[in-house]
């Protein structure tokens, strides 16, 4: 069973926790369209996740060229070359200036059309060393990624086995930087159909992954529902929509959470509902009160 107190919750796009659970940290967007951020105390910058396009045509990003210039028919190609990684350092740096210093900064993944692991973490120091100069409490994490409008590569950091050799890398070569493992995600990465699961793939992912819970610093968690013409819709519903109902199958899954989550360690937890209170309050009694 999980347990509550192994969390620190992170609030995510204004929706509150049910009665019993309160956010320290509230997430905030930091893409690449943003000219500013909202105004909070504690807070964890989820930076450009590259999902679809983007305008490149805020005041901010207009000092940043190497930035605007680093597409794909205007999906944000992240980790592009060195140069990049020093210049999103000081998007951040200034998106965040005047503000307190974020808790937490999540960044994602490059793809693999034109980036590597070992590209990424050379690319990745220059960032951190920038970073950690302006901020050098803040904790950086990566969170791991699948699906995008973008063509001709994928993210680079999707499947267990991508996230397991990354985390090798980052032991390697010291890098000061966590995961936020998304769950949802990696069954996508891994092929893994929630209405006709495959628990011994879904096992194997996880048996992957614990080797390197100590890098894994936080979990994303979120439902998905079809809509009325049966196309799947991300980020709404609950777990019991997300799994057709199966209480078997939704039970597998948590368990892989626990498996990850039982060492004592506390990690940020991040519901990414857009649905509203009853599914957040449906998928937090889920985690916690079986």
């Amino acid at each position: 069973m999980l347990s509550k107190g192994s969390f620190i919750f992170i609030e995510y796009n204004g929706v509150p926790y049910p009665e019993g659970l309160s956010a320290q940290i509230h997430e905030v967007a930091g893409h690449l369209d943003k000219d500013t951020i909202e105004a909070t105390e504690k807070y964890s910058l989820h930076t450009e996740y590259s999902y679809g396009k983007r305008k490149f045509d805020s005041g901010h990003i207009a000092a940043f060229p190497i930035l605007r210039e680093a597409n794909k028919d205007g999906v944000p190609q992240l980790w592009k070359s060195n140069e990049w990684a020093e210049a999103f350092a000081a998007f951040i740096i200034g998106l965040t200036k005047g503000h307190n210093p974020p808790e937490i900064i999540e960044i994602h993944p490059p793809f693999n059309d034109y980036c590597s692991l070992d590209g990424f973490s050379e690319r990745y120091l220059i960032f951190e060393q920038k970073i950690h100069a302006a901020y050098p409490n803040t904790t950086i994490v990566i969170e791991n990624r699948s699906g995008a409008v973008y063509h001709g590569g994928k993210f680079l950091v999707g499947k267990a086995k991508e996230i397991a050799t990354l985390c090798e890398i980052i032991h390697q070569r010291g890098l000061k930087l966590g995961v936020v493992l998304d769950f949802p995600q990696l069954l996508t990465a891994e092929g893994i159909d929630t209405l006709k699961f495959k628990a011994e793939k879904y096992q194997a992912a996880i048996d992957t992954l614990i080797p390197y819970r100590d890098l894994i610093n936080g979990i994303h968690i979120w439902g998905k529902k079809k809509s009325a013409t049966g196309r799947w819709v991300a980020h709404a519903g609950n777990l019991d929509t997300y799994f057709g109902g199966n209480q078997d199958v939704k039970s597998l899954f948590i368990s892989g959470i626990e498996q990850i989550c039982s060492d004592g360690v506390k990690r940020f937890l991040v519901p990414e509902v857009n649905s509203g209170v009853t599914d957040l309050d449906a998928i937090m009694r889920d985690l916690f009160d079986n």
